[in-house]
């Protein structure tokens, strides 16, 4: 039989009629069931298990991901390394061949491949140059041996095109002498008659005017300059040649939040204001009580204490306009935060007030000088751990923490602690959270010199493809070692890409007087330890102290000192530390408990 035949056997014809095996449940029948009060509950606990169980997925859903560990939103300083440039290096002041804000232009490439995400500049003002450009001549233009504005806007927009940020000096506490608002006080033009703090004479000693008081200048001697055309003291803080601004002048400080809108409109990112604690002083200019040191010279700034002249309470309320004024001026155009930061030399507690210290935004963070002003030489792994929780056991809830070891007015990191340990502060500097600012040549090891650095000097290297560095370098630098000071920072921020050293946790550990360690870590991510022997003889330290380190670690980067004997991999339970030597291990946290 054909496959066509077999077919149309099967197929019935039209006018027979079809018997059917299965069929349907008669209406009547279902609405039996339906209305069964056993099959009506059991839809009903169906319905209600059905939704329970979806809302209860979905509620479970969304605490996990509310309550998952995270990243917090970072702000662009917190991403990277800040870089700080004394700009006084590249002034072409006709001796040296230095090429000013173009120079500046010129090392971008080298600062970007550092993985630095800021540049820190210091002033760049017109300025006589008495006091390497703090003492600012014309708050709105740039010194001619810097360059001119046009050089400054395309250095901004070469920034940009590498994605480095800019933030600059804020020099509100004084001018120069020179300044055109100075000269017009003294001849008490208005509105400029009150823009300084003037005061009559005490009275009069031969023939010679009392200064009003006992205020002493930071730099020695008294606070007060007799002005013989005004035929009366103005105040300075600071060097003769910058007066003291009167910020309890309305008039002054509206100036000065016009000077920030003048370089924010220019494309700056930011601030660091300079000398802010001395702001404002005691309104009936009282005395300072004595420190009672004995043995320093007389007109030594430390024979007094600084309560007319120092912190004074008005302080936090302008560094909030400050902050409010950076806020608008953001609001307004691209929505992105800009920086503020404040240079306070002062305890702890008055320090952390500069983060809300009036209950309102004030400064994003004042600088954190205790790691390069405490740490020497000499110190201990319990110094260093006691330096460092200091500010970290002070820092105001949910405030960003910040870490600095040199600037234009201390000794060089290489000159203070020795090139022995440039790279274990560098280790610590880095791998703590909170961001890292680096004064040029702290990456390379750069030495202190009795003058300001020639940008000209004969030595130059760099380890990386862009150009030459600025800073002249040690004889040796150049001498083949491998690691280098600079491949060892440059392997250290790349670490801070992380997720434990971006928000990881923190534990710090003595190991023994002279090893000091901490860790950043996160569940189930690649995590650090950190250790540095800050002693002159070798230890051996057990690392799984921490608990959460595994037997085996890998070594991510050690100092240029290091022994050539580490392998890829150590046992964590007995890791031997030559003098000055330090390492950072990376393993991934194991469970304990």
């Amino acid at each position: 039989m054909s496959q066509t035949e077999e077919t149309r056997l099967l197929i019935p014809k039209a006018d027979e009629p079809v018997s059917h095996q299965w069929k349907g449940m008669p209406i009547s029948k279902l609405m039996d069931y339906s209305n069964d009060p056993f099959w009506v509950r059991l839809r009903c606990f169906c319905f209600v298990f059905f939704w329970f169980t979806f809302v209860a997925l979905s509620a479970t859903a969304v605490v996990l991901i509310v309550t998952a560990p995270r990243c917090r939103k970072m702000e662009w300083w917190q991403e990277g390394p800040m870089y700080g440039i004394f700009a006084h290096d590249f002034r072409n002041d006709g001796v040296s061949n230095a090429d000013g804000i173009a120079g500046i232009e010129s090392k971008l490439d080298y600062i970007a491949e550092l993985g630095a995400k800021t540049i820190w500049l210091s002033p760049i003002y017109k300025s006589p140059m008495k006091d390497f450009g703090y003492d600012i001549e014309d708050f709105k233009n740039v010194d001619e041996s810097f360059g001119s504005l046009q050089d400054f806007k395309g250095l901004v927009r070469a920034m940009r095109i590498r994605g480095l940020k800019l933030v600059m000096d804020l020099v509100p506490n004084h001018s120069s002498d020179q300044h055109v608002w100075f000269q017009k006080s003294v001849a008490k033009e208005e509105p400029f008659t009150d823009y300084y703090v003037w005061a009559p004479a005490k009275g009069y000693e031969d023939g010679k005017p009392i200064p009003p008081n006992n205020w002493l200048s930071v730099v020695g001697g008294s606070a007060w300059e007799w002005h013989a055309d005004r035929k009366e003291f103005y105040l300075h803080q600071f060097a003769k040649e910058q007066p003291d601004l009167n910020f309890r002048n309305p008039a002054v400080k509206e100036e000065m939040l016009d000077v920030m809108r003048f370089w924010l409109e220019l494309g700056i990112d930011g601030f660091r204001v300079d000398a802010m604690p001395h702001l404002f002083e005691d309104e009936t200019l009282r005395d300072e009580p004595s420190a009672n040191e004995t043995a320093l010279q007389q007109g030594d700034y430390r024979e007094l204490q600084h309560v007319h002249t120092h912190s004074l309470p008005e302080v936090l309320g302008v560094m909030a306009e400050f902050r409010r004024t950076l806020d608008e001026y953001s609001e307004r155009t691209d929505k992105v935060r800009r920086l503020i930061m404040a240079e306070v030399y002062d305890s702890v507690e008055k320090t952390m007030e500069y983060y809300d210290g009036h209950k309102v935004p004030a400064a994003d963070f004042p600088f954190n000088f205790y790691l390069m002003t405490n740490i020497r030489r000499e110190s201990s792994a319990y110094d260093i751990k006691n330096t460092l929780e200091v500010w970290k056991n002070s820092l105001p809830e949910t405030q960003w923490a910040n870490w600095i070891l040199g600037n234009r007015d201390h000794w060089r990191v290489v000159s203070r602690l020795g090139d022995d340990l440039l790279d274990c502060v560098n280790m610590i500097l880095l791998m703590l959270p909170g961001t890292a600012v680096t004064h040029s040549g702290e990456e390379l090891g750069v030495e202190s010199t009795l003058a300001p650095w020639d940008p000209s000097g004969p030595e130059h290297s760099s380890e990386s493809g862009a150009d030459e560095t600025w800073v002249p370098l040690r004889p040796d630098f150049q001498t083949p070692r491998k690691p280098s000071h600079l491949h060892i920072y440059k392997t250290l921020v790349r670490a801070r890409n992380d997720l434990s050293v971006i928000d990881g946790d923190l534990n710090m550990r003595v190991l023994s007087d002279s090893v000091f360690a901490f860790t950043r870590s996160r569940e189930k991510s690649r995590s650090y330890v950190v250790a540095v022997n800050w002693g002159n003889s070798s230890v051996t330290v057990n690392l799984g102290e921490f608990g959460e380190i595994p037997e085996v670690a890998e070594v991510y980067v050690t100092n240029v000192n290091f022994s050539d004997s580490l392998s890829k991999t150590v046992s964590t339970s007995s890791i031997t530390l030559q003098a000055r030597e330090g390492v950072v291990l990376s393993y991934v946290p194991q469970i304990t408990g």
